[in-house]
């Protein structure tokens, strides 16, 4: 599956619910994790992305396979039955990924603001 994915050879439904749903439900458990324990998730991230050794390879990581899986999505958003959802489902890559790149820069920038 994944390498049909990767092609964009994959139902679309698959690539966005069998791959993404998971990818996205462990990223919100995180968020809201760390919202429960009192740490707003943006500080966690920067306190420890620039003072705990291996959390920024850990953040590339995970970023590399959000990046992935956008990538994947993209390319088989026209694998449905129906065009009108190629449209929806690129519309909605699209938010997600400046949401992403957004958050990043302001994460990997914030030390060179505050400095």
């Amino acid at each position: 599956m994944l390498r049909k994915a990767w092609r964009g050879e994959e139902r679309f439904w698959k690539v966005w619910w069998l791959l993404g749903l998971p990818l996205h439900l462990a990223w919100w458990a995180v968020y809201l994790y760390l919202w429960g324990t009192g740490v707003p998730p943006e500080s966690f991230l920067l306190m420890t992305i620039w003072f705990w050794p291996g959390m920024l390879g850990l953040f590339a990581g995970c970023g590399a396979l959000y990046l992935a899986w956008c990538t994947a999505a993209w390319r088989c958003a026209a694998n449905v039955d129906r065009r009108v959802w190629t449209y929806v489902a690129r519309v909605l890559i699209g938010v997600g990924l400046g949401s992403f790149l957004t958050e990043c820069a302001l994460i990997l920038t914030a030390p060179l603001l505050a400095g």
